[in-house]
């Protein structure tokens, strides 16, 4: 979500000088353009040594707007039959990314004998909660609906996620095990709970509220680019912490919530002001959780760190979100 290193934030800087930072337009279009460019950079490095499976890209699940999705599977994915698979939704802030951002990283998990879809979806503040939830409750709805054409197995699936990636994944989850949250949210899920087997959550954002109150003082680039992330999002909603709290999803959980596997970055300030409270918040609820993050590590682990696949604690992870999902998916499977 933020700057990942000190001289993205240096680009930032620049970026920020230029658009004047007069709206949440302007604002949005500086920081979607570096983070655009830092995850161009970030895919070239994480395709480095991706294994070799089968691809298809640009499948409609939608048609107005026209979004898609990628499909990653195991090269002997016909000898295997139906899978489980893992639905990959990405970062960006909400008001960028690229559903190809992490293309590597999926090929790994593919290259386990597991499917992966990665979903496209459309970015803030053009297009603004909860639309983004509905797009992919969509294509939620078309995994399912065409799972025998894929050998996808649309009773065991995982929901997955990066940075704002994790806080539209764990929100959906939420209305989806918590029908009074739902109805409340006036949203109609479109798969039944029970096909999820689990959520994989990557640096995070669960409470909102939070969120913007605990960006770092000393780091007011970060500090402004929260306030602008989440204006974005919300629709200019940012100053109403009651309409904070009701789109986040640390408020809703309950017994029924799926599995949770759960990292964050040493080096990340949201793994301290939000992923482990929301650890707190699941265990409060007896939800099972699995949580990966490092505090003694001497690794710099950063936002996002989980696909620095160079890294000891991001091949420990991965190696983690593997048992995750051989413990909850059936021994047959």
């Amino acid at each position: 979500m933020y700057s990942k290193s000190f001289s993205l934030s240096l680009c930032l800087i620049a970026a920020l000088s230029g658009s004047g930072c007069q709206n949440v337009q302007s604002s949005s279009r500086a920081i979607a353009g570096v983070f655009n460019a830092s995850t161009n950079i970030q895919k070239k490095f994480i395709d480095r040594h991706a294994p070799e499976v089968l691809v298809q890209t640009n499948i409609a699940y939608f048609q107005n707007p026209a979004l898609h999705l990628d499909i990653y599977q195991p090269s002997d994915i016909v000898a295997l039959g139906m899978r489980p698979t893992v639905v990959w939704i990405h970062g960006g802030g909400w008001i960028s990314g690229s559903k190809e951002h992490a293309r590597g990283y999926f090929k790994r998990l593919a290259d386990q004998g597991y499917n992966v879809v990665s979903v496209e979806y459309q970015f803030a503040p053009q297009t603004i909660y909860p639309e983004q939830l509905l797009q992919i409750n969509q294509a939620l709805k078309f995994i399912s609906d065409h799972a025998d054409a894929y050998h996808i197995n649309p009773q065991h699936m995982y929901l997955a996620g990066d940075s704002a990636g994790a806080n539209l994944v764990s929100h959906y989850a939420a209305l989806l095990s918590n029908p009074d949250f739902a109805q409340r949210s006036a949203f109609t899920p479109l798969i039944q709970r029970e096909q999820i087997k689990g959520l994989i959550l990557h640096c995070g954002i669960y409470d909102l509220n939070a969120f913007i109150h605990t960006a770092p003082d000393e780091m007011k680039l970060i500090e402004w680019g929260v306030f602008n992330l989440v204006q974005a999002y919300t629709g200019n909603k940012k100053d109403d912490p009651e309409f904070l709290k009701i789109i986040s999803p640390i408020q809703y959980l309950t017994a029924n919530y799926p599995p949770v596997f759960i990292s964050g970055g040493n080096k990340d300030f949201l793994t301290k002001t939000q992923s482990i409270p929301f650890v707190d918040a699941l265990m409060r609820e007896k939800i099972a959780v699995t949580s990966a993050f490092y505090p003694e590590s001497k690794e710099f682990l950063v936002h996002e760190y989980q696909f620095m696949m160079s890294k000891k604690a991001s091949q420990q992870t991965f190696r983690q979100t593997i048992q995750f999902i051989q413990k909850y998916s059936d021994s047959n499977l």
